[in-house]
C-alpha cells in the first residue's frame, strides 16, 4: 500500500474531499456564507493562520487567512492564484488542523518566500498583494488545500510523527513563536 493510500486511509470517507481538487467559486452571493462558515470552523483555534473551504466540506476554491494569526486580521481568499517572485524559498514546519485532529504529524516544507497573489475579495473584486515570509507560506499552504494536496502529503513534504498530541503541541508552541518573526503585513 503507498503512503499516500494509507494517509488516505486515516480520514471517514466525508473527509476524502480533502483530498480533490475544488471548483472555483462562480457565484459570488455565496462566499459571505462561506467565510461565516470558515471564521466559526476557525475561531474555537484562535489566534490561528488560516482554514480553507474542502477543510469545512466545501468543494469550493476559497479560503481565509491572516498573515500574522490575529483573526483581526483574517480575510477571504476566492479563487486564488500566485506567482513566485524569485526563486529563493524558505524550509518551515507546518501544522494543519484537518491532520493533527486524525494524527500526530507536522510537515517540513520549502516554500516561495515571496508571492504576487491574485484573488477576488467577498464582492467578486479583483485583489492582488506582494506577500512574504509567513504570509506567503500560509497563502500557499491554504491554496495547497484548494489543490487537494494536505501539508503532510506535499511532494517536497518531510514529516515529523510525535508519541503524543501534548508533545506535537509544545514543538508547535516553539514554531509558532520562531514564526512571528516573520510576520509582514500584505503590500
Amino acid at each position: 500500500m503507498s503512503e499516500q493510500v494509507e494517509i488516505i486511509a486515516l480520514f471517514s470517507p466525508q473527509e476524502r474531499i480533502l483530498f480533490e481538487a475544488t471548483s472555483p467559486i462562480v457565484d459570488f452571493s455565496m462566499v459571505q456564507e462561506i467565510e461565516q462558515k470558515l471564521y466559526s470552523a476557525l475561531s474555537p483555534y484562535f489566534p490561528a493562520a488560516g482554514l480553507a473551504a474542502p477543510q469545512i466540506g466545501i468543494a469550493k476554491s476559497a479560503f481565509i487567512f491572516s498573515y500574522d494569526r490575529d483573526p483581526a486580521h483574517l480575510e477571504i481568499v476566492v479563487n486564488p492564484m500566485f506567482t513566485p517572485i524569485g526563486e529563493e524559498k524558505a524550509d518551515g514546519w507546518e501544522g494543519c488542523l484537518s491532520v493533527i485532529k486524525t494524527c500526530w504529524k507536522l510537515a517540513n516544507i520549502p516554500r516561495f518566500t515571496k508571492i504576487k497573489a491574485v484573488y477576488f475579495n467577498d464582492k467578486g473584486e479583483r485583489v492582488e498583494k506582494i506577500l512574504e515570509d509567513f504570509a506567503a507560506r500560509v497563502f500557499q499552504h491554504e491554496w495547497d488545500h484548494l489543490q487537494g494536496i494536505l501539508n503532510i502529503t506535499h511532494s517536497e513534504a518531510r514529516v515529523k510523527e510525535f508519541e503524543t498530541k501534548e508533545a506535537m503541541q509544545a514543538f508547535l508552541a516553539e514554531v509558532k513563536k520562531a514564526d512571528a518573526a516573520r510576520y509582514k503585513p500584505p503590500n
